[in-house]
């Protein structure tokens, strides 16, 4: 028998589709005809032990249980790592046990991503299953790519670098986590908890320090002097001209006007340079979740995990886009011939005017083999299975016109730049006129409506032609703070970290490869910090709280860094590849714990303990609604012993909340009156709220 097991009970069902044979559904399974069987995993079924597994049995306890956290137990280092059933997916693994025991092959059916591939292999290893393994590598689900992935699976060791760079992960988490956490809580004054997160906390430091160069920056005055010659053109700034300030700024006034003044005087103006010269703009490149994160969250105002659930609805449930926790914008060259039939099927979808207008013949920038990483770009499938609320049609919306942009022409426009000469000085203007709205078409611009060169009207002109000054003055300016972040522009931050570093010798070892967290985790890291109150929102803005910021300047440099940080990112990279192994980054990592724990030691901290803002975390969700809160008919949290609220997901599944400590629950899975498996906490957090919780308790 071939059993498959994948993540999730909809990637089961949607392999099973497609398997041949009359389809049965077991408890926990569907049979395929004779010899197949599918079966799935609910996310990550297996978990970390917690550090009291692992800390000796004398070690005194709080009245609840949990042992009391010390120094003395510091750092916590697992001699051998030990996984744990979680509770509510017992039965399930229950299930899967016996499936294992009839099975002759096994095909891992994990997301295509590292942390799907250790999510599979985990439950083998735990299962202690030996035999033959494959995998299947899904980058969509609709029946082509589907069967196309069943017509080629690959030997599952192939992909044990993959599998254990999520080890790597996982177990950095857990170091950092758990022992840093501790260590500089334990020297809190503040009476809170000082949480310490790998990713969470050089992300949070992102935000403080852009708050704070927001609040102490200092606008300056500057002046634009200008001339009207029958189009405007303003003065080319000199350096060594006085009156302009280090950073390349004209602060003095009459120094301007005196400018102005002399040309208008002088009336006269000499044409020293002019082009005029058709230029093309090639359609933008594909979307990386990043990038569609950003352009969500300009367009629609969409927090990054809406846009995320919405790409991942489309992915999973829609079966009408591909895998979106991509870091990649281009397609493999060979999959240009599947673009006739997707075009077909945009065509059916409500695109057809596009469609027609489009040629799928033309060969963009984006199809580029040899840029194609783990994932190719976000793109339509053709296909599409049920109805989409309005927020994911958006979405989709905005990934369709990408791709149909791949099969028109360039954008055309005509570049023109006179250079005049007046009173000694050179004048600048510049225009760029739309010729032909090539790809813009698709999204309905006609002219070049993001071009920030204006369209002013410049005549053709020669070297030498004389033009009459008719007017002159100076513009009045002043230099403009950095920009507050929103969800996209936090995301680009965090996928482009040498674009927000100012040390030049790191921006440059940084430009091509780091960044904090992944695609699939940057989503979840700013809702952390949201629920946990370091972070709030207000309108599409992100800013840090005064916990937040206390909890940053708290902690030493190192664990703020996001330098460091996104270096230990390229590790991670490392080992998935091949070129570090899993011990080697693990021994990184124990050493750096070692040295923070003995920082923690030197240091007093006085952070209090962070509460979520109203709305924190919240946002818009992919129905376009915001999440409301339900009645108090949950069963009790058992920390605060409130009763929990009920709530429900986009996709109206029900889940409880606890409004106390924050904490979310799904319905137990053999009695939905019950709390479940726990959440909130992302499967890449390892500070445990219980931990949390039973700390402050302590006598």
């Amino acid at each position: 028998m071939k059993l498959y097991i994948a993540e999730k009970p909809s990637l089961g069902k949607g392999i099973a589709e497609y398997l041949p044979g009359s389809k049965n559904k077991g408890n926990g399974f569907i049979q395929c005809g004779v010899d197949t069987v599918v079966t799935w995993c609910f996310g990550h079924i297996f978990e970390q032990e917690e550090p009291d597994f692992y800390t000796p049995d004398d070690v005194p306890t709080t009245p609840k249980g949990k042992k009391k956290w010390r120094f003395e137990e510091l750092p916590i280092f697992p001699e051998q790592w030990k996984k744990r059933a979680k509770d509510d997916a017992k039965a399930q693994i229950k299930v899967i046990r016996a499936l294992l025991k009839k099975a002759s092959s096994v095909v891992n059916a994990g997301d295509p991503d590292r942390e799907g591939q250790l999510l599979v292999d985990e439950v083998l290893e735990e299962l202690r299953w030996k035999g033959p393994t494959l995998r299947i590598w899904l980058a969509a689900l609709d029946e082509q790519s589907v069967r196309k992935a069943l017509a080629s699976l690959k030997d599952n060791h192939d992909y044990q670098n993959l599998r254990n760079s999520a080890e790597a992960r996982a177990r950095a988490d857990w170091l950092m986590g758990m022992n840093l956490t501790r260590a500089f809580t334990l020297r809190n004054s503040g009476a809170g908890v000082v949480s310490v997160g790998r990713v969470q906390t050089p992300t949070l430091a992102l935000v403080v320090a852009r708050d704070e160069k927001i609040e102490h920056f200092k606008p300056k005055d500057y002046y634009v002097p200008r001339i009207n010659a029958g189009f405007w053109a303003t003065w080319e700034l000199r350096e060594d001209f006085e009156g302009v300030d280090a950073e390349g700024y004209l602060t003095d006034r009459k120094a301007a006007d005196r400018l102005a003044s002399r040309a208008k005087a002088e009336g006269k103006a000499t044409v020293k340079d002019f082009t005029s010269a058709e230029k093309q703009q090639q359609a933008p490149l594909g979307f990386s979740l990043a990038e569609l994160q950003k352009v969500c969250s300009a367009k629609l105002g969409m927090s990054a995990q809406s846009v995320l659930d919405a790409a991942q609805a489309l992915y999973e449930e829609h079966k009408a886009a591909t895998y979106p926790r991509t870091d990649c914008r281009y397609l493999p060259e060979e999959q240009h011939g599947d673009a006739g039939q997707i075009l077909s099927g945009l065509a059916k979808a409500g695109f057809a005017d596009l469609v027609k207008a489009a040629d799928s013949n033309r060969k963009s920038a984006i199809w580029n083999t040899g840029k194609v990483t783990a994932h190719h770009a976000i793109i339509p499938t053709g296909s599409m299975q049920g109805s989409m609320s309005p927020a994911v049609a958006k979405v989709y919306d905005i990934i369709v016109r990408s791709y149909l942009a791949q099969f028109y022409p360039p954008y055309v426009y005509r570049a023109i730049k006179a250079l005049l000469t007046c009173t000694s000085e050179d004048w600048k203007a510049t225009a760029n006129i739309p010729v032909s709205a090539g790809w813009k078409a698709v999204y309905g611009m006609t002219d070049d409506d993001n071009d920030d060169t204006p369209a002013q009207p410049i005549p053709a002109l020669k070297k030498g032609q004389v033009l009459t000054v008719q007017d002159a003055d100076v513009q009045a300016k002043q230099t403009k703070p950095p920009a507050r972040f929103t969800d996209g522009s936090l995301i680009e931050a965090m996928s482009n970290i040498h674009k927000v570093v100012e040390d030049e010798a790191a921006k440059a070892k940084l430009k091509e490869t780091s960044g904090l967290g992944t695609e699939a985790t940057r989503a979840s890291i700013i809702e952390t910090l949201l629920t946990r109150g370091f972070l709030e929102r207000k309108g599409k803005q992100i800013l840090s709280t005064q916990a937040g910021r206390a909890l940053v300047h708290a902690l030493p440099k190192d664990l703020t860094d996001p330098v460091l940080t996104a270096r230990w990112e390229d590790a991670l990279s490392s080992v998935s590849e091949g070129r570090v192994t899993l011990q080697q980054f693990e021994e990184a990592q124990r050493k750096f714990v070692v040295r923070m724990i003995e920082a923690a030691k030197a240091t007093t901290v006085a952070v209090g303990q962070a509460r979520p803002t109203s709305g924190a975390g919240r946002g818009k969700s992919s129905t376009g609604k915001t999440r409301g809160v339900g009645q108090k008919t949950g069963p009790a949290c058992p920390d605060c012993k409130k009763l929990t609220i009920t709530l429900k997901t986009k996709k109206g599944d029900a889940f409880f909340k606890c409004e106390g400590c924050q904490s979310c629950w799904w319905p137990d899975k053999q009695d939905a009156k019950k709390l479940g498996t726990k959440w909130g906490l992302e499967k890449n957090e390892y500070v445990r709220r219980e931990d949390w919780i039973s700390h402050t308790q302590q006598d």
